[in-house]
């Protein structure tokens, strides 16, 4: 059975890091990155799928972190904080009212 050169394998991918967690760590921060600046991949591949993406970037040495010139907070939670400061405005307007 003849194997794909560009296929991704775990070996191939692993040599460059200590354990598996490193690997998994960096390919979070990569495509964290990559979500971050709107850049596509920098390799070609048929999977829309973010985390093949940065496996295949990894295996071919084009991983590299772009400059993030505009960040996201990808962690606010917008919905949650309407609904507090709304929560403090019924407050406020009930010790009015007393």
């Amino acid at each position: 059975m003849e194997r794909n050169k560009s296929s991704l394998t775990n070996e191939k991918i692993s040599r460059k890091f200590g354990n598996q967690f490193d690997l998994v760590n960096y390919a979070i921060k990569l495509a964290e990155n990559m979500i971050k600046t709107g850049r596509d991949a920098r390799v070609r591949t048929e999977s829309q799928n973010r985390a093949l993406q940065v496996l295949a970037e990894i295996a071919e040495n084009k991983d590299r972190f772009d400059e993030i010139v505009n960040p996201i907070d990808l962690s606010s939670n917008h919905s949650g904080s309407q609904a507090n400061s709304k929560a403090e405005s019924a407050k406020k307007m009930s010790k009015k009212s007393i």
